[in-house]
């Protein structure tokens, strides 16, 4: 038998090692159930501690920024008060300003020559008084736009332009008003130019040979009678007066004593049949004393008391009335 047991144990690879026994856990002892530190939780403290620090710091750092910034914006305002009330700042520009000038000046940048065109009424010296500046002034101080407002508060100034020409002259253009009637108004005459405006400070009596317009509301209308006769400018030149009535419409006095009555509406085409049949006919020549055009079918004509043309009317019974 144990020759058997003997063989069937010599053999190496018949050994198969056992798994080894399962640890215990040791219990544990009255020095490990002590409550171990946590060293993480210390460190964070201090982490936070640091961290409020760092907070409290930039705090403090932008307080003082923001009085030393107040401090130095106080100390800059009391020094440039101190400087401008001594009239140091004032002084400095003021030398700046005349070394500038003199500079300029030598550099030949003054007004040296000063040309008008379009003057025709107004006087030179007027203009040259409302220019402003003279000769030898910088042409960087003159203002043209101030200039040209004064020239154009002149009576017979309509428009005007003043351009500074570098190096040293001025060129000045002016459009003046042009008179073309005189307009009486409660008896009273004025100068009016083609959009009916009055030229103040000119006498009438000046500008005898320009048309008279009569009546409320013709110096407005002034635009509107010349459009009507400029299609018939020979008749035109025999215009006396033309009168404003109602406002709406225009009687003609003609320089022989004859009136024409224009109508409110198609006052155009009534003149133009009247320059025909005095064309042909002569009518305007004859003995009569108005012609009223204010109907479109036919024109009235009025004969002066005493005139042959007038036929006596023969009144058969009955009383005279």
């Amino acid at each position: 038998m144990r020759s058997i047991v003997g063989s069937a144990m010599g053999r190496d690879d018949d050994f198969v090692d056992a798994p080894p026994p399962p640890k215990r856990r040791a219990k544990p002892t009255a020095s490990r159930s002590k409550p171990r530190i946590n060293r993480s939780k210390r460190g964070g403290a201090r982490d936070g501690f640091v961290l409020r620090w760092v907070d409290s710091f930039k705090v403090a750092m932008r307080w003082a920024f923001f009085w030393i910034v107040l401090l130095i914006l106080f100390f800059a305002s009391v020094t440039i008060a101190g400087l401008f009330s001594g009239g140091h700042v004032s002084s400095a520009l003021a030398q700046l300003k005349s070394g500038a000038d003199d500079v300029m000046t030598e550099a030949g940048f003054t007004v040296g020559t000063v040309i008008v065109d379009g003057r025709v009424e107004t006087e030179t010296t007027e203009i040259g008084r409302r220019l402003g500046f003279k000769r030898g002034d910088l042409m960087l101080y003159v203002d043209v736009d101030e200039a040209r407002a004064r020239l154009e508060a002149l009576p017979w100034v309509k428009s005007a332009e003043v351009r500074r020409i570098w190096p040293s002259r001025i060129h000045v253009t002016i459009r003046e008003r042009k008179p073309v009637a005189r307009w009486q108004i409660d008896g009273v005459k004025f100068v009016i130019d083609s959009q009916g405006q009055k030229i103040e400070g000119q006498r009438a009596e000046q500008f005898a040979s320009l048309p008279l317009i009569v009546g409320k509301g013709a110096g407005e209308a002034a635009g509107s009678f010349f459009a009507l006769v400029a299609a018939q400018p020979n008749f035109m030149s025999g215009v006396k007066a033309a009168v404003r009535v109602g406002e709406r419409r225009w009687d003609l006095r003609l320089a022989n004593g004859v009136e024409v009555r224009l109508p409110e509406e198609g006052a155009e085409a009534a003149l133009a049949e009247l320059v025909r049949l005095d064309r042909e006919d002569r009518i305007l020549a004859r003995d009569i004393k108005a012609i009223d055009l204010r109907f479109a079918d036919r024109f009235i004509v009025k004969l002066p008391l005493g005139s042959p043309l007038i036929a006596p009317v023969k009144i058969s019974g009955g009383r005279d009335t």
